[in-house]
């Protein structure tokens, strides 16, 4: 005998249905539109960390040094950090 499907009764997986069985008693599309919210509100937590990540790189990869050259009598600004490797420390 085959175990029944997560979205039939009596069916389940590791963490869906969240309700159980008596999840299955209700409409499915109110089940569809329930999923769908907490999957958005996953990707907007997502989303959110990301962009709090961003904003740090961004700091980082700011700053700069200004050095005296002696020999030519001026001043120059370099970056410290690289944002092309800080950036794709972000990616992976």
């Amino acid at each position: 005998m085959t175990a029944p499907a997560i979205c039939a009764k009596g069916g389940g997986g590791l963490f869906l249905p969240l309700g159980g069985d008596g999840e299955q008693d209700w409409p499915r599309g109110l089940r569809i539109i329930l999923y769908l919210l907490g999957l958005f509100w996953c990707f907007m937590g997502v989303a959110l960390i990301a962009d709090v990540f961003m904003a740090a790189i961004e700091r980082v990869t700011s700053k700069k040094i200004r050095l005296y050259n002696k020999a030519k009598g001026r001043f120059y600004t370099f970056e410290v950090w690289n944002s092309t490797v800080a950036n794709l420390t972000l990616m992976a």
